[in-house]
């Protein structure tokens, strides 16, 4: 049997209508329950260069864009991910007011809690972790502090795992996320360790 096509995150009215109201850390969940289910893992390279990372997907992502605020900062947050079996593979990028020390740890403190509150979750375990950072070329050239967490929570009534990296660098910030009721922990390593930022 052919696998589902995957459906547009850009086309149902009522999708559009919902971004409308939901806070930031609800954009991953509103990916999570639009995007179709994929049989099987198709892991993939995407090349994000106007965000400034890398990252392996399990599937053909689907892409959104939109304008949400991190604590009190307004920002333009945009998200790719793709689900298989109902669990969500995301990372969110997103640019920030201006490239101050202040200004990326608020940003970045603000996307951690709100995902773990997003779930009504609570952490599990936080270590601090170097992200990769790649030149145009592809070839590492250094590393940016970053966070790796675990958190549980649940999610449309039932209990959830979210596993995690969130980073900055001057003047912007993402969020690699994989978020379902049973992550497979080996598929969970690969999307995470294939995050990779670029200059």
């Amino acid at each position: 049997m052919p696998a589902p096509a995957a459906r547009s995150l850009y086309a149902p009215a009522s999708f559009r209508r919902l971004l409308a109201c939901v806070p930031a850390a609800a954009l991953l969940c509103a990916v999570a329950l639009l995007t179709a289910c994929s049989p099987a893992y198709d892991w993939r390279e995407i090349r994000a260069d106007e965000d400034h990372y890398r990252a392996l997907m399990p599937a053909r992502p689907d892409r959104l864009t939109r304008a949400i605020m991190l604590e009190d900062l307004p920002v333009q947050m945009t998200m790719q991910g793709a689900q298989i079996d109902g669990v969500a593979f995301t990372v969110a990028a997103a640019p920030l007011p201006d490239e101050s020390v202040e200004v990326r740890e608020r940003a970045l403190a603000a996307m951690r809690t709100a995902m773990v509150r997003n779930v009504t979750g609570r952490e599990l375990q936080a270590e601090a972790v170097p992200v990769p950072v790649l030149d145009a070329g592809g070839t590492v050239v250094g590393s940016a502090p970053g966070w790796r967490v675990s958190a549980e929570g649940t999610a449309n009534g039932r209990p959830v795992m979210l596993h995690a990296i969130f980073s900055a660098r001057p003047g912007r910030v993402w969020q690699a996320v994989v978020l379902g009721p049973d992550p497979d922990p080996d598929q969970t390593k690969i999307f995470l360790d294939g995050f990779r930022l670029v200059d």
